[in-house]
């Protein structure tokens, strides 16, 4: 049987009105997905995950140190009235991202070298040319836009690790666990559970996240083990020697792409919290992707000056003191005068 397990995907829809195909507890690589029976019937995912793709760089391992949750305008000033971050009604979970930078694109495709040619010489190294960031095209490699709306939370991933471990967890250490995969027309999503150790036996279904051939944890960094980096491939990849080079296409191919998110369960009527200051240091403004349906109860910016105008409105505890302050010290220069 090419499927290994009784589990089936399961069609619903999000609360962006999308329709997705959910597993339970599981992350099913692209290759085993390749060959399950639910979802060769699939027609409008095996558009994509059927193909066979020119030669491109994958298994890509991505060391990421920092998390990103991307809100809409609603959102935004509820995540600002609340000093922080609450899980959705539905299920009790803020959703976060990997944050992708030059550096860490550039390290894994030196990391992808070492891997394919260990024994490459000083000249070899010196001869080789960036090639990475040709195939990185696919939405968590691009930070100036989003499908979920256009404000961007940016956290090291240890601050917000320890902000949950002494707000959520009395200060043990939060538990790991395999949520599931979310199955779109183009896009693989692997989920990750994170859970205070209280909620143990609520989410014991749910298998530790242990051994994980496509995402690891190690305190301080997430790896993740990235299998189709491009949305678009206008790139195939070619070896000449112990050198990678780029060959480009005669023809565009599109092909699924995957993404890693890691869900924080916050139990209903808590929040995790951060001081106004940090939260304001840490946001940031990225245009709305409108391919995409984005969430239907929330409502966007129409334009980078807009979003940049709204979040200029928001005044953080050390800002209004200072302009008490400052409105103290004119009345009283008024009163000299």
């Amino acid at each position: 049987m090419a499927n290994k397990t009784d589990n089936r995907f399961s069609a619903r829809w999000n609360k962006r009105n999308a329709r997705e195909l959910y597993l339970e507890g599981e992350h099913v690589s692209i290759q085993n997905l390749k060959m399950r029976d639910d979802i060769r019937q699939e027609q409008e995912v095996q558009k994509y995950l059927s193909k066979n793709i020119p030669d491109y760089p994958t298994p890509v391992e991505f060391y990421i140190t920092e998390l990103t949750h991307v809100t809409n305008k609603n959102s935004l000033q509820k995540i600002w009235d609340s000093e922080g971050f609450k899980g959705f009604e539905q299920d009790s979970l803020s959703w976060w991202s990997l944050k992708i930078n030059e550096a860490d694109i550039s390290a894994a495709e030196e990391r992808f070298l070492e891997t394919r040619f260990p024994d490459r010489s000083k000249e070899e190294i010196a001869a080789q040319q960036p090639f990475l960031s040709k195939f990185t095209t696919s939405p968590p490699f691009i930070n100036d836009s989003s499908r979920y709306g256009n404000f961007r939370f940016t956290f090291p991933l240890t601050e917000l690790m320890e902000a949950y471990k002494k707000q959520m967890c009395e200060d043990e250490e939060p538990v790991l666990r395999v949520y599931g995969t979310k199955l779109f027309k183009q896009e693989i999503e692997y989920v990750v559970l994170v859970h205070s150790p209280q909620f143990n036996e609520t989410f014991s279904k749910y298998p530790l996240l242990t051994s994980n051939p496509l995402f690891s944890y190690e305190g301080n960094q997430i790896i993740w083990r990235a299998q189709a980096i491009c949305e678009t491939h206008n790139y195939q990849l070619a070896i000449h020697g112990k050198t990678v080079v780029t060959q480009t296409m005669y023809s565009h191919q599109f092909y699924v792409w995957d993404q890693l998110c890691l869900v924080f369960h916050i139990n209903e009527g808590e929040v995790l919290t951060f001081p106004q200051r940090k939260l304001k240091a840490s946001l940031s403004c990225c245009e709305a992707d409108r391919k995409v349906k984005l969430w239907r109860n929330g409502e966007n910016c129409s334009s980078i000056k807009e979003a940049e105008q709204f979040i200029e409105s928001f005044q953080d505890d050390d800002e209004k003191e200072d302009e008490k302050e400052e409105d103290a010290f004119g009345e009283v220069k008024m009163e000299a005068e």
